[in-house]
C-alpha cells in the first residue's frame, strides 16, 4: 500500500513539475537583466546583456540615446514594439576628503515618497570605468545621535542628499583609486528572488520584465509569419522624461505602437492610483483614453489576438507618464503584466502572466493563436 502511494505521489510531482510555465524553468535571462546596472542615461550594461542573448545573425543597433533597436523584415506595415531598459538611481555628485560619497538621485519622474530610504543600510553598486566590474559599497545617513545640537533638525525620511556612500576607502585619493569618478551611476546591488509559487522578486522588474519579453520575441518568433517590418526597440532614459522613446518617435513612423511596461507613475499631485490587475491572471492591455480610431482598432486587434489565442488578459487603468506618450501621432498599446510594490527593492511578479504575455506578442505579431 505504501509503494502505491510513493508512486501516485512521485507521479503528481512529475505532473506538476510538467505543468509548471516555461518563464519558470529558465530565469537566466531575467536574472542577468536584473544584476545589471542600469542607471538613466547609462543603459550600456543592460544593452550588452540583451546583444549577448540575441540571435545569430541579428545586428542590434545603439543610437546616440542609448537606444537599442533590432530591425526584422521590411516594408509595411512597420510596427514598433518598445521596453524600457532603465531604472531610477543615483550618481556620484562629491568624493568627500573622507573617502565617503554623495549622490543625487536623477529620475525626474515621481517615485514612491520613500524611494531614498529604501537604499539606506543597503549593498550598492559603483559603475567603475571601462568594463571593470561594479565597485562594491554600503550606504548609511548621519546617526541622529551626532545631529544634536544643529540649528537644523533632521526631519522626514531621508533624502537622496543624505546618503554617505562608503565604499571602504579613507580618503578622497583612495576612492579614486578604486575607480570612483564624479557622476558615477549608484544604485542596489539586485538579484531575482523565488517566491512561492511562480512569483519571483526584484528591483526595476517593471522594466527588465519587458526586456526580457522583448528578447523572447527576438528568439522565439516564427519570421516566415511576420508582415511588413518590425523594430523591437529597448528604450533608453524612460525615467528621465522617456527621452530614449522621444528619440524613437523621431527616428521611426511606425504605423502602431506596442509598449511593453509595467508601471508608469502619474504626474505628482495627482490622486494615488493603485497599481492594477491581480498577478496570476494574465497580463494586463492598458485602458486608453485616445479618440483616435487607430489606437482603438489596434486595441481590438489585441483583444482578439488574446481570445483566440486562449490567453487570458486584463484590462487596467495606466499611469499617463508612460513611454508611449511620444508617439501620439500613432496608434498606441501599452501592455503589461501585473506588478506589486513598484518602485521598490521588492517588487513581485508572476511568471504565468510573463509567459502569457510573450505567447499574445507573438500570437499577434504572427497572424495567429
Amino acid at each position: 500500500m505504501r509503494r502505491h502511494r510513493s508512486c501516485h505521489l512521485l507521479c503528481l510531482a512529475g505532473a506538476m513539475l510538467l505543468a509548471a510555465p516555461a518563464g519558470a524553468e529558465d530565469l537566466e535571462s531575467l536574472r542577468a537583466l536584473v544584476r545589471a546596472q542600469g542607471v538613466s542615461g547609462r543603459e550600456q550594461a543592460v544593452s550588452r546583456e540583451i546583444l549577448s542573448r540575441l540571435p545569430a545573425g541579428d545586428q542590434g543597433e545603439i543610437d546616440n540615446m542609448g537606444n537599442l533597436t533590432v530591425t526584422v523584415g521590411s516594408g509595411r506595415p512597420l510596427r514598433l514594439i518598445l521596453a524600457v531598459m532603465d531604472e531610477p538611481g543615483y550618481v556620484v555628485t562629491r568624493i568627500q576628503e573622507d573617502g565617503y560619497l554623495r549622490v543625487r538621485r536623477l529620475p525626474r519622474l515621481p517615485l514612491p515618497p520613500l524611494f531614498d530610504q529604501y537604499f539606506v543600510g543597503q549593498p550598492l553598486q559603483v559603475e567603475s570605468p571601462g568594463d571593470s566590474p561594479p565597485i562594491n559599497a554600503v550606504s548609511a545617513v548621519l546617526s541622529t545621535h551626532l545631529q544634536r545640537g544643529r540649528r537644523v533638525a533632521a526631519s522626514g525620511p531621508p533624502r537622496d542628499e543624505d546618503l554617505l556612500v562608503d565604499l571602504g576607502a579613507r580618503s578622497a585619493d583612495q576612492a579614486r583609486a578604486a575607480g570612483i569618478r564624479l557622476l558615477s551611476p549608484v544604485t542596489l546591488e539586485k538579484s531575482l528572488v523565488d517566491l512561492a509559487g511562480d512569483r519571483v522578486s526584484g528591483f526595476a522588474l517593471d522594466d527588465r520584465v519587458g526586456c526580457e519579453a522583448l528578447l523572447r520575441l527576438a528568439n522565439g518568433l516564427d519570421r516566415s509569419r511576420l508582415k511588413g517590418q518590425l523594430v523591437l526597440a529597448w528604450a533608453a532614459q524612460s525615467w528621465v522624461g522617456a527621452r530614449g522613446a522621444q528619440r524613437l518617435a523621431r527616428r521611426f513612423a511606425p504605423d502602431e505602437v506596442i509598449v511593453v511596461d509595467l508601471y508608469a507613475p502619474d504626474p505628482s499631485g495627482w490622486p494615488t492610483m493603485e497599481p492594477g490587475g491581480t498577478g496570476g491572471k494574465g497580463p494586463f492591455l492598458a485602458r486608453s483614453k485616445a479618440e483616435d480610431s487607430g489606437t482603438r482598432q489596434l486595441a481590438e486587434q489585441l483583444r482578439r489576438s488574446a481570445r483566440d489565442g486562449k490567453i487570458p488578459f486584463q484590462e487596467i487603468k495606466f499611469g499617463s507618464l508612460n513611454d508611449g506618450v511620444p508617439f501620439q501621432k500613432h496608434p498606441v498599446a501599452v501592455v503589461g503584466i501585473p506588478v506589486r510594490y513598484p518602485g521598490t527593492p521588492a517588487e513581485v511578479v508572476d511568471l504565468g502572466d510573463l509567459d502569457g504575455l510573450s505567447r499574445w506578442l507573438k500570437g499577434y505579431l504572427e497572424g495567429r493563436p
